[in-house]
């Protein structure tokens, strides 16, 4: 039977840890519960971990089973989650900044996620947060439940999360989450806001051609020219423009949970001109501040590779890093290892090259993880001003083709009589 690794707090208050043999996790959990201990973390051994003396003790009679820890099923996840599960990145971003502070005031993780379940007003994540609690009490990790809502928790949350409880540091990754998913926030609602002004010219447009064609048509003699066209109110138009719609929407919501088409999605991202520094300019950043942490954390080199390329956000460039992983198991350097990735400037793999050399290869990768983050965004909000200007232009096109279908047949109306 594998071995499990534990944290715990006996009834006097003192800390306990060590080795236990059980058949599984949930297993391991209620043993250690059966002993009166209050369990922080519970999680399987590396291969090779010593067997511990101790026989696995049983669970009491009639103990509570805990909640389920597989996957939901795939209609739930892949689909209806997706499409009707979502909650908003501001409920996202309250959860992961308040749990950072409660931990960090020494509260509990059940207790913490006892109180944040109660003052949430989003129905799906309370319940999310109830079970994440009743996971806790059983002595799983929070990735154990935060897995099974994928349409909520991005792989990028997810994946610093592991980070953190690996590296013991989930405080103040749960407090650097917070920090990215409030520039996420700032970013949309930066597009929101430059875009905001063409929208509502197009959708008035809308309104204003329909309710003008109507009033014409009551005052204007039959076949007269005075009729304004706009395609938008066509119905011929909607039959081509609402299935286009449509798929777009279910390929952002369904479509990017397939990590086939992800990673090609996230590649066509990397490679369009304006796009590419902005993508890669956050995954390097998102990486080298994961990758810096784990290593200052004291997580092995090779395994410290794995969890930060996974919290890059980036299914592409986490393809390529992965390798790196397995030469650093085989005696190279990272600098090496992500050169070969070829997916980093020169100037990363010069300051990580430094790094080594220096011996202070996570005080380097924090602040190229600084730079890249402040260089990113600067390159975000460029981008919205620009996708606002065209919206602009694609604005004026189009009031410019009513105004001149309008007297075109004015025109030719004109020339009948």
């Amino acid at each position: 039977m594998p071995v499990f690794e534990y944290r715990a707090t006996d009834s006097q208050g003192s800390p306990q840890s060590g080795r236990l043999v059980a058949r599984d996790l949930d297993d391991a959990a209620r043993a250690l519960a059966s002993r009166g201990w209050r369990v922080e973390h519970v999680r399987e051994a590396s291969p090779g971990a010593e067997r511990p003396p101790e026989p696995r003790q049983s669970p009491p009679p009639g103990s509570p089973s805990p909640p389920p820890v597989g996957p939901r099923p795939t209609v739930a996840t892949a689909l209806l989650g997706p499409i009707f599960g979502k909650v908003g990145l501001p409920h996202l971003m309250f959860l992961f900044r308040q749990l950072s502070s409660m931990l960090g005031a020494g509260v509990g993780m059940v207790q913490s996620l006892e109180t944040l379940s109660r003052q949430t007003r989003q129905p799906k994540l309370r319940r999310i947060l109830l079970e994440l609690r009743d996971h806790a009490q059983a002595g799983r990790p929070l990735s154990a439940g935060l897995q099974r809502y994928p349409e909520v928790f991005s792989p990028l949350m997810l994946s610093l999360i592991r980070a953190g409880e690996e590296g013991g540091m989930l405080e103040r990754t749960l407090s650097d989450l917070a920090g990215y998913v409030e520039s996420e926030i700032a970013l949309r609602r930066m597009i929101r806001r430059e875009t905001m002004y063409p929208k509502v010219v197009v959708a008035m447009s809308v309104l204003i051609v329909g309710g003008a064609n109507l009033i014409l048509s009551s005052v204007a003699p039959q076949g007269s020219p005075f009729r304004l066209h706009n395609p938008l109110n066509e119905p011929g138009t909607w039959m081509v423009l609402g299935p286009a719609l449509l798929a777009l929407f279910l390929f952002l919501r369904v479509g990017l949970q397939n990590p086939a088409i992800r990673r090609g999605w996230d590649l066509a991202l990397s490679v369009v001109p304006g796009l590419a520094g902005t993508v890669r300019g956050f995954a390097t950043a998102k990486f080298g501040r994961a990758f810096g942490a784990l290593y200052r954390g004291g997580v092995p080199m090779h395994r410290a590779m794995l969890l930060a390329a996974d919290a890059c956000g980036n299914e592409y460039i986490r393809s390529r890093i992965y390798p790196g992983a397995r030469m650093l198991q085989e005696g190279g350097t990272v600098s090496q290892a992500l050169s070969e990735a070829g997916v980093f400037s020169p100037i990363v793999l010069d300051m990580i090259r430094t790094g080594e050399t220096t011996g202070n290869l996570d005080q380097m990768l924090l602040k190229l993880s600084e730079y890249y983050e402040d260089e990113a965004a600067t390159l975000a909000k460029r981008n919205a001003v620009i996708l606002g200007a065209f919206a602009y232009l694609a604005v004026a096109a189009f009031v410019g083709y009513l105004v001149f279908s309008f007297y075109s047949g004015y025109a030719s109306y004109l020339q009948r009589i």
